[in-house]
């Protein structure tokens, strides 16, 4: 009894079926990294980072949640379990024909350990709508008396369960024979909301109406009634019925992407290169990091002493990291730099105002244009190609026309840098973009400080 999700929806982007299964990701551990390596909705952590800020921002996913049950809210749980697919009312009765003679057959020659008594329909199939998202059903069974004493009804047990496949657990074993004689050998979508046991109907407190009654031979039309015969109404425990949030596009200008988005939220800021974008990158490569205030120090044998200083919550403020341990274990070739972002919504345009500063090499030693500042340079630029997709997103979805300009500035470099990491911001930059279309991601128009 879930809601419909709308097909032309989408989020970041993305369709409501992607972004249901990112939910489903997202809560089965409430952990950011998982679900940035997970491949099943994204195809590059990038466009993973934009649609999880969107679930931030529309407050979908509680990442402070401690308990797996909270991991996502009450509208985050409403397109979880949301319906993605309608169904004709002809497909669905079909579908409920099969399992009620499946369900005949178990109980006349299967020999299973409990027989199926009843079996209420509710939901949209019993009020005859023209399109149903599944079949509600509430499966009754009672202890088979041909198993009525505990020696018989355990040896037949172990027979069922020796049936069952090797693969399974042994309490899945337990009900692999009674799921399999109910649902066939594939349960069929359209079943997702049968269960066995009316306890959630009965608290539930809705319509329902008897179609199978073995008491009375099996298939039966019965009346619609109120409620379930043995339900008070509906339970004081039960959540009112989940709605679809608003999901219109918001007004509001996204922030800067968190920084953290391209190591994944690893505990130490390690970026890995793979899938950070859709194409092969080697900039910013292996011995990046991105540090916040929430990275683990002891992972780092050279820390930048701006970093003691603290307030990089890696929206507005990050450090980047470059030290590659294996071929630089003495850290001779190391550095960073401290960046700040902001996004400002002008009149006839977006601007990302993006500034570079506190450089720093271990020992005081002095600047210097190296491999370590090209990749630097390269985790900027990833970081801004990442705040003008989300800015893209937002803008094709609010169907708005406006630019999206950059502001870079450098003077917080030192001088001798301060020019060459705009060409190579920039250079990174224009290797990203696809030939200027209103509101697709553009680099192209640069606005140097």
């Amino acid at each position: 009894m879930g809601v419909n999700l709308p097909k032309d929806t989408t989020l970041a982007g993305f369709p409501l079926v992607e972004v249901k299964r990112a939910l489903k990701t997202y809560a089965r551990t409430g952990q950011e990294e998982n679900f940035f390596e997970t491949k099943s909705f994204a195809s590059s952590r990038l466009e993973a980072a934009a649609l999880y800020e969107e679930l931030l921002e529309r407050q979908l996913i509680d990442p402070t949640a401690s308990s797996h049950e909270h991991y996502l809210t009450e509208a985050g749980l409403a397109i979880a379990e949301g319906k993605t697919r309608r169904s004709p009312l002809r497909t669905a009765r079909r579908v409920l024909n099969d399992l009620l003679a499946r369900i005949a057959h178990m109980n006349q020659h299967s020999a299973p350990l409990n027989l199926v008594e009843r079996v209420w329909l509710f939901g949209s199939v019993m009020r005859g709508e023209e399109t149903v998202g599944d079949i509600d059903l509430a499966i009754e069974t009672v202890r088979n008396p041909a198993f009525a004493d505990d020696t018989s009804w355990s040896t037949r047990l172990h027979e069922l369960v020796d049936q069952a496949p090797d693969h399974l657990l042994y309490f899945q074993k337990l009900y692999w024979h009674e799921q399999r004689g109910i649902f066939g050998e594939r349960r069929h979508s359209l079943l997702a909301g049968a269960h066995i046991g009316s306890n959630g109907l009965q608290r539930l407190g809705v319509p329902c109406q008897l179609i199978f009654d073995r008491s009375r031979g099996g298939r039966v039309v019965g009346e619609v009634i109120p409620r379930h015969p043995d339900s008070p109404g509906r339970s004081n425990k039960m959540g009112a019925p989940r709605e679809l949030p608003d999901l219109l596009p918001l007004s509001s200008v996204p922030r800067p992407m968190d920084a953290r988005w391209m190591s994944a939220y690893a505990v130490d800021g390690r970026i890995f290169p793979h899938r950070l974008c859709t194409e092969r990158q080697t900039v910013p490569g292996l011995g990046s990091f991105v540090l916040t205030d929430d990275t683990d120090r002891q992972w780092h044998d050279w820390c930048p002493v701006s970093f003691k200083a603290g307030g990089y919550d890696g929206v507005s403020k990050v450090l980047l990291k470059y030290h590659d341990s294996w071929s630089d274990p003495k850290a001779r070739e190391a550095a960073s730099i401290a960046l700040r972002r902001e996004v400002l919504d002008i009149e006839t345009e977006i601007e990302l105002r993006v500034a570079l500063s506190s450089f720093e090499r271990p020992r005081r030693m002095k600047p210097k244009i190296d491999r370590s500042f090209l990749h630097l340079c390269g985790m900027v630029a990833m970081l801004i190609r990442g705040d003008i997709h989300r800015q893209t997103m937002r803008l094709n979805e609010r169907q708005i026309d406006k630019a999206i300009t950059l502001d870079i500035d450098t003077s917080g470099l030192p001088d001798e840098l301060c020019e060459i990491a705009e060409v190579w911001i920039e250079s990174m930059l224009r290797e990203f973009a696809h030939p200027a279309v209103s509101n697709e991601d553009d680099y192209s128009e640069f606005v140097s400080a």
